[in-house]
């Protein structure tokens, strides 16, 4: 690819992680941007981002480091993202284009609105792709490819920067959703934070099962695994989370409540036809949803 083909000319990623850096890499690897600009506080880290080809340069100044930017991502935890940008607004050069990889949506998109000057333009976004590992250690430049990167433009969404930020994710091989906050916080409420607060909680009973009999774990295979496999995610950023989609997941608890009660009535009644239904109808979702994703 020439360098005429480039989507942006520099491209600053403020926390190069796992999303950050595997960003790097992969626009790096496609030649997307002429130069990827690092920024974070540690320039240990920084370094090792730069010896791994997730970014070209760094910087340690999080007011200035991204002045030069056509596009600045910041990839930090979701309580950080409006603080960063209220540090870094300033220096924003007129017509950049500003967006996040944080996994819920409306506060930070009414947030960064609300502190990024007028011809400064954000776009929220979440690649729904990553691991339980962190750090740049972990990245690698195909992580988002078949993911689906979703955009949630705001009332004040300049639709131009959408159009470049979906051609970005598009050459980098993501699948591209456009949704509003609200629907994004709704859906992600159910299918991402919601298994999180369902594993920690079937751990939090497994070990108390394991102190009466001592058993317990001794038993746990696939299933147990499979389902208590993403607690092994930062506490710190699950916190963040739940509390920044706090309504979206108090909704989808109260339907995991009610689909149990139900459950839990059939199960006291001996209605097995009931039980069987419940199983029956989860297997038919399941085939559509396999269908449906591939």
């Amino acid at each position: 690819m020439s360098e005429d083909n480039f989507i942006f000319d520099t491209i600053a990623i403020v926390g190069v992680g796992l999303i950050g850096g595997s960003l790097g890499m992969a626009v790096k690897k496609r030649r997307l941007a002429r130069r990827v600009v690092g920024i974070g506080r540690t320039e240990q880290k920084l370094m090792r981002a730069k010896i791994l080809g997730a970014i070209d340069h760094y910087s340690m100044d999080i007011e200035k480091g991204a002045e030069d930017a056509d596009l600045v991502v910041v990839c930090t935890p979701v309580s950080l993202i409006a603080p960063t940008l209220q540090r870094m607004a300033a220096s924003f050069k007129a017509g950049a284009i500003v967006t996040d990889v944080g996994s819920t949506k409306s506060e930070v998109v009414r947030q960064a609105e609300s502190v990024l000057p007028e011809g400064v333009h954000f776009v929220g976004g979440h690649p729904m792709a990553g691991s339980e590992q962190a750090g740049v250690e972990a990245a690698f430049a195909d992580l988002f490819l078949g993911a689906t990167y979703v955009f949630t433009p705001g009332g004040n969404t300049d639709f131009n920067a959408l159009g470049r930020l979906t051609e970005l994710a598009d050459a980098i091989g993501s699948n591209v959703e456009i949704m509003t906050p609200d629907d994004h916080d709704r859906a992600t409420a159910i299918i991402s934070h919601l298994p999180h607060v369902m594993s920690a909680a079937l751990l939090g009973i497994a070990e108390q099962a394991q102190h009466e009999s001592g058993k317990v774990f001794a038993l746990a295979a696939g299933s147990f695994r499979d389902l208590t496999r993403i607690s092994d995610s930062s506490p710190e950023l699950w916190r963040d989370i739940v509390f920044t989609n706090k309504s979206a997941l108090l909704q989808a608890i109260g339907m995991l409540q009610g689909s149990m009660a139900d459950f839990k009535l059939a199960l006291i009644e001996n209605d097995e036809e009931a039980v069987m239904r419940f199983f029956e109808q989860a297997g038919i979702i399941r085939q559509t949803f396999q269908r449906i994703s591939k």
